[in-house]
């Protein structure tokens, strides 16, 4: 997959912005000052792969202000094929937001996996340190993006964990019984096993590589796994299948036979605390070095090299389902990788073929040249961007 074309009308600081992106050039620099927007240029990307910002849930963010509308446009080659993307993002009374491939309007299950990408920015180090919401998302992001049926579920799953949720309330309220739950718990139990279903598998892939991964980057001798946290039932705990495969009907079954138990003997609990306390938005995965929990025994060093390994599987993930290289968006990564990781890092990209997009200062561009003596810069800061205000 390869971005040939990049356009922006009033998106964020962007008035009028057109970039052209060399396909046959692998790595890809945006440079420029702080402040001229460079992270919303893959800001922008991330939007077309994923329909959503990595940086906040309020649209009116992303539109300049007082515009009453941004628009971001790409062309993209995959394959033979050339697909032309749009997202339109309006305020009122403009429309809120429409999606088009090749100037057709679609659903957002159809426009998302068009651009598949893989993102690495500087505070990705919190996956790994804060709380179990953001690995979660990390597995939604690549699922959504290869899998149909993990969006549908996905989607399905937070409406009725909301809807059985308000009922808990209603319940206590006296607006409605115990028994208006079944239906809620069949509903979420359909839709949740299949996301357990598939972030296992997930993590069972991730797990079977990580350690050489890994020992590439760090250069140690260290055991380095992953493993799935699941309170549905503590079998789900045990430990990911050597071989992986993609979830079968049979497993999918397995899982809401457990789940259904699950749920029923939490009720008691869910109504006293009038929230649903398990299922699959209380995932969790746990990463171990030698043996021992990341979070509370890792070093620094340790971490950036186990979060590089997971962000180079998130490729190998990807090409192993679609046959087809992501795009690698890299956003300000030299700021939090010492120079043998950069090198690593961008040495995997070139040889693997994926087109990568990096943000980086003015001053970064010596260090680039102790890596490649062909640079292919894109400098920003003659753009039609406004610089930000601080």
């Amino acid at each position: 997959m390869r971005l040939t074309h990049l356009s922006l009308d009033y998106y964020r600081n962007h008035t009028k912005l057109d970039l052209d992106f060399n396909p046959e050039q692998p790595l890809q620099y945006l440079i420029g000052p702080n402040a001229y927007g460079k992270t919303n240029i893959l800001e922008a990307i991330y939007l077309l792969a994923l329909t959503k910002s990595f940086r906040t849930s309020a649209q009116e963010d992303l539109i300049q202000w007082e515009q009453e509308y941004a628009r971001v446009k790409a062309t993209l080659q995959k394959n033979d094929d050339t697909i032309e993307l749009e997202i339109f993002l309006g305020n009122p009374p403009q429309p809120k937001r429409q999606l088009k491939k090749n100037g057709v309007k679609i659903t957002t299950e159809d426009f998302i996996g068009n651009c598949q990408i893989v993102f690495f920015h500087p505070e990705d180090l919190n996956i790994l340190y804060l709380g179990p919401d953001l690995r979660r998302r990390y597995l939604d992001v690549m699922n959504i993006q290869l899998f149909k049926p993990y969006f549908r579920a996905l989607k399905n799953y937070r409406r009725i964990h909301q809807q059985r949720n308000a009922l808990l309330k209603n319940i206590r309220d006296g607006v409605a019984g115990t028994q208006d739950l079944e239906i809620w718990d069949e509903q979420l139990v359909e839709h949740g096993a299949l996301i357990t279903a598939y972030r296992r598998y997930t993590l069972s892939f991730i797990n079977q590589h990580l350690q050489n991964e890994y020992q590439n980057i760090a250069q140690k001798n260290e055991a380095a796994s992953v493993k799935y946290i699941s309170n549905i039932w503590e079998n789900l705990n045990a430990p990911l299948t050597a071989k992986p495969q993609l979830p079968t009907a049979q497993e999918i079954e397995e899982i809401k036979t457990i789940f259904t138990q699950s749920l029923f003997q939490a009720r008691p609990r869910d109504l006293h605390s009038l929230h649903t306390s398990v299922g699959p938005h209380r995932d969790d995965m746990e990463l171990t070095l030698k043996d021992r929990s990341i979070s509370s025994h890792a070093s620094r060093g340790e971490v950036r090299s186990l979060l590089l390994a997971l962000k180079l599987l998130e490729l190998t993930y990807h090409e192993h389902h679609t046959q087809e290289k992501p795009l690698l968006l890299l956003d300000d990564v030299f700021s939090e990788l010492d120079f043998d990781r950069q090198k690593m890092l961008m040495q995997t990209a070139e040889k693997g073929g994926h087109q990568t997009i990096i943000t980086t200062t003015n001053d970064s561009t010596q260090t680039l040249e102790r890596t490649h003596q062909n640079l292919n810069i894109l400098d920003i800061s003659s753009s039609a961007a406004m610089p930000l205000q601080h």
